[in-house]
């Protein structure tokens, strides 16, 4: 198994896969679902690009330190797993918590950044945000994990999907993913998210950064309330 060393005691898993020749997508999966985030599209991204897919610091069978993570962190990691493997110069795609890491990569770390693409994520949670990431921390806690993932599946998908013949397997899918990750690490991921304010780094901000949102999504919308940073209250 592929793994990089990227400080003393830390190990990252990562799997480097797609035509040798094509431009590389770094990938930074969300809070909950970790690398297995993009199960269903990496095929279709190997296509066209070349695929850095990794666990976290914390996720899978990377090192799991019982440490404070935060998004500012995680995307330093990614920078050393790039050193470490010897790539100057990546796509980046993140979804979610992902989408964050994605936005703070990208401030930190221009001369590693072609081009960035924040899926569903925003800057700074406003008080609704960071009320739902305590309260996420909180459920991960004290309730049975696939009740938890029950739960932040109804806050995810939208009760209409859940419903159709595409959303049919929905729970045991998200029961699924969620249950492969570190219950220490999915709680520090909500303090990390609640804790969040990635606006100073955003006008430091030099390359292309496409911010993907939805407009009924209920944690990552367009527009959140004043206190917070979404995709479109973006600095020019």
């Amino acid at each position: 198994m592929p793994y990089a060393d990227i400080e003393d005691g830390i190990r990252l898993y990562y799997e480097l896969t797609g035509t040798e020749d094509a431009p590389v997508v770094l990938q930074f999966g969300g809070g909950l679902f970790g690398r297995h985030n993009f199960g269903l599209v990496n095929d279709g991204f190997r296509e066209s690009f070349r695929l850095l897919s990794f666990d976290a610091r914390g996720y899978g069978a990377s090192s799991h330190p019982r440490e404070r993570y935060t998004i500012e962190g995680w995307a330093g990691d990614g920078a050393r797993l790039l050193d470490a493997v010897g790539i100057e110069r990546v796509l980046v795609h993140g979804t979610s918590m992902g989408g964050m890491i994605a936005i703070a990569f990208t401030a930190l770390y221009p001369e590693r950044t072609i081009a960035a693409c924040a899926d569903v994520a925003f800057a700074k949670p406003d008080v609704y945000r960071r009320t739902l990431f305590r309260v996420w921390r909180r459920m991960a806690e004290a309730m049975p994990w696939d009740e938890f993932s029950d739960h932040v599946t109804t806050q995810a998908v939208g009760a209409g999907f859940i419903e159709s013949p595409e959303g049919e397997n929905i729970f045991a899918l998200v029961r699924e993913i969620v249950g492969l990750n570190d219950p220490y690490t999915v709680r520090q991921a909500c303090l990390a998210m609640e804790e969040m304010d990635l606006s100073p780094l955003v006008p430091q901000i030099e390359r292309p950064l496409l911010r993907r949102t939805a407009r009924h999504d209920i944690l990552c919308p367009p527009d959140l309330a004043p206190s917070g940073l979404g995709a479109r209250r973006w600095p020019s």
